[in-house]
This record gives structure tokens, sequence and C-alpha cells, in this order.
């Protein structure tokens, strides 16, 4: 069974998800406190102030293609009012010609408690395969 702390989580990261695939800018808003920071999967994906995430998503935006996680794995601790994600799955971006799916890593830090957490950090990696 799993926790509240969980279940608000995994709540919140859908939204995000569902955000970034429909490219609605209120996801600047449902990330963004003070004191948060983004550091993505590409170079030059880093912003720890509102401006700079707004601008971050209207570039990811204005590209052909739209993107979405799809996460297997989500291993989650919560202690004290502050909860650490760990998930692993896919990054789903989806163009004219159909979806593609790319290994995606997220580790991110909440803070909150019951059905009230906010996002503190959300750290990206795409895994380079094996060589």
């Amino acid at each position: 069974m799993t926790s509240t702390a969980e279940q608000a989580i995994r709540r919140k990261v859908g939204r995000m998800s569902a955000m970034l695939a429909a490219r609605d800018m209120v996801i600047v808003d449902e990330l963004w406190s003070p004191g948060f920071r983004l550091v993505g999967s590409e170079q030059g994906e880093i912003t720890e102030d509102r401006d700079g995430l707004a601008r971050l998503f209207t570039m990811l935006f204005a590209r052909p293609v739209s993107y979405a996680f799809d996460f297997r794995r989500f291993d989650l601790a919560a202690q004290s009012g502050v909860a650490w994600l760990f998930a692993e799955g896919d990054l789903v971006a989806t163009a004219a010609d159909g979806a593609t799916r790319h290994p995606y890593r997220l580790t991110a830090v909440f803070t909150g408690g019951g059905e009230d957490w906010t996002w503190r950090l959300f750290s990206g990696s795409e895994p380079a395969p094996h060589v």
C-alpha cells in the first residue's frame, strides 16, 4: 500500500507531465516556489528563478515536439516534511510522425506534507547507453 505522501507526489508529478504534454504555461506555477531549482537533461537547462523557468518552457514549447513522462519506477522517501523522489522510465517525445521514447531519470525534492507538497528540486537526466 502506498503512503499519502507517495499518492500526493505521484499526482503532482502526473500533473506536471500532463502540463508538459499540453504545452501549458501553468507548469511554471506548478513547479515554481522561492528557492526552487530545475536542472534539466540538456545543456543549458538550469534555472533557479521564475523568469528563467518561464523562458525555459517557452523554448521547450516552441519545439515541434511535445514531451511527457512515463515513469515505471517511483521510489519515494518522506520524513519530517521533506520527500525525496527517484523516478525512472521514459521521456515520451511526440511529433507529427509519431512518438519516440527515451530513457529518463528524475531526482526531485519536495517539502510539505499530507496532500500539499511543493517542488524544491527537479533534476533530470537521460542516461547514455552502455558502450
